[in-house]
């Protein structure tokens, strides 16, 4: 797998094994960042459910200020430091090998961030239940992207998230979610 584009743009990066992590697709990310566009230069992103950090990563290629990546599989996480050493990235990140669903709110309590990627193991309704401490945070102005299959629907309030867009690739589906003052 390699970077798509800022100033990584073609370096390599690992994967955990396919049993542990499901790797956003290359022509996906691209797809992702070319949303974003120029809105990620200087932002704090927040890559839950990281796997192999490929996304988070690609946000600091592009302009990201500052990637923060939660994961708790300790072989996930593994490979997600050695990506950042292997690329020479050493600042602007930090890693909690935790369970999103346990620590997220604490988080969000603590910290802001610009843009929130949420890419759970499919078919487990994770997507919606961090969303809904999301909404429960009343986050305001971030942008919120879900990676999820086509046969899950992405579920929340509305009270403080609304729907921007949703892109399908195979089987794979982009939900973009606008805090409600950046809408």
């Amino acid at each position: 797998m390699r970077i798509t584009g800022g100033e990584l743009k073609g370096r390599k990066i690992k994967t955990p094994p396919a049993s542990l992590t499901r790797p956003l697709l290359s022509r996906v990310r691209k797809s992702l960042f070319d949303v974003i566009g120029e809105k990620i230069k200087g932002t704090r992103f927040l890559d839950l459910y990281a796997g192999s950090g490929a996304v988070g990563i690609e946000a600091l290629s592009r302009g990201a200020g500052e990637a923060i990546f939660l994961e708790k599989n300790p072989r996930c996480v593994t490979v997600i430091k050695e990506n950042l050493s292997g690329l020479g990235v050493f600042s602007h990140f930090r890693i909690y090998p935790k369970n999103v669903l346990v620590v997220l709110e604490e988080l969000l309590e603590k910290e802001t961030f610009d843009i929130i990627f949420i890419a759970p193991p499919y078919y487990k309704e994770m997507q919606n239940q961090t969303l809904n401490i999301i909404e429960k945070m009343e986050i305001q102005g971030e942008i919120v992207i879900v990676q999820h299959s086509p046969k899950e629907k992405v579920k929340f309030a509305r009270k403080n998230l609304t729907l921007r867009k949703q892109k399908k690739y195979g089987d794979t589906i982009l939900t973009f979610l606008d805090g409600v003052d950046n809408v």
